[in-house]
């Protein structure tokens, strides 16, 4: 029988990461522009990203970016322990980014299991770090430098795309916030794009060179950051539903599932847990 035994919560004073852990067999997930970071414990787990299939031994870090979904499965069904944080794209800007240094650009993990003992210990300390209560510094200086850290050893080069034209720019800044101000709202792309003040094949070119998502992702993203902020706020699936744009309970459920691993009830279950 499946083993899940798995916890969710925010630590204190930061709004950008969820946090996971417990004992599972295994799980499935279609990021939605989410990085998933953790560490497997207790035995090994295989894992699959598209066509890839790793072999995760106890110790290693996993670092999975939103480039495909993942999978993961127990050996010799023996469930395996990890504890987890799952960023949002932006959120691993804001947080890894170093205003004074090169620009922080797309970072992707072309190997996501990673073993390296040092970097799998400061993650366990962190993790505790954001578990306990510490200071709020303490937490941002470990997350901070364990994510630049992490990315300085194992992306490749990371070459800054061109620059966007003043007008470009600021069609896609605009367009990014017309989304997140909007999510509930059934936008279609005429609107979208007249919102940017650009034409609609050029704007959905910009959303994918620059966010890796497509308008319609970006927006199921919006929406579900939504739903997990108001299930966190204690509102039920149902209002949550309609509040975030879903045509229904059905389809958040779906689009839930899809992009954390767990329905809308599961979610409430294990951040009470």
């Amino acid at each position: 029988m499946p083993t899940e035994r798995v916890r969710m919560w925010r630590p204190v004073d930061q709004e950008r990461i969820l946090l996971m852990a417990g004992e599972t067999t295994r799980y499935a997930i279609e990021p939605r522009g989410e990085y998933v970071f953790g560490i497997v414990a207790n035995q090994p787990m295989r894992a699959r990203r598209g066509r890839e299939h790793h072999l995760v031994r106890p110790g290693d870090l996993v670092a999975w970016d939103p480039s495909a979904p993942h999978a993961g499965s127990a050996v010799d069904a023996r469930a395996w322990t990890a504890r987890l944080v799952l960023i949002e794209v932006a959120d691993l800007h804001a947080l890894a980014a170093d205003p004074e240094a090169d620009p922080l650009t797309s970072v992707e993990f072309p190997q996501p299991v990673i073993s390296d003992p040092d970097l799998a210990d400061r993650f366990m300390r962190l993790h505790l770090a954001l578990e306990s209560p510490s200071t709020r510094l303490e937490r941002d200086e470990r997350l901070a430098e364990w994510l630049h850290d992490l990315i300085e050893r194992s992306c490749p080069v990371r070459r800054a795309k061109p620059s966007l034209t003043p007008r470009d720019d600021r069609a896609l800044r605009r367009a990014c916030e017309y989304l997140a101000d909007r999510p509930e709202r059934n936008v279609g792309l005429d609107e979208l794009a007249a919102a940017a003040g650009i034409g609609k094949f050029r704007l959905v070119r910009l959303f994918r060179d620059r966010t890796g998502l497509p308008p319609h992702a970006l927006q199921v993203a919006h929406r579900i950051r939504g739903a997990r902020r108001l299930l966190e706020a204690g509102q039920t699936i149902a209002a949550v539903a309609v509040a975030t744009g879903f045509a229904d309970q059905s389809h958040l459920h779906r689009h839930f599932l899809r992009s954390l691993g767990v329905t809308p009830g599961e979610y409430l279950r294990r951040l009470s847990a």
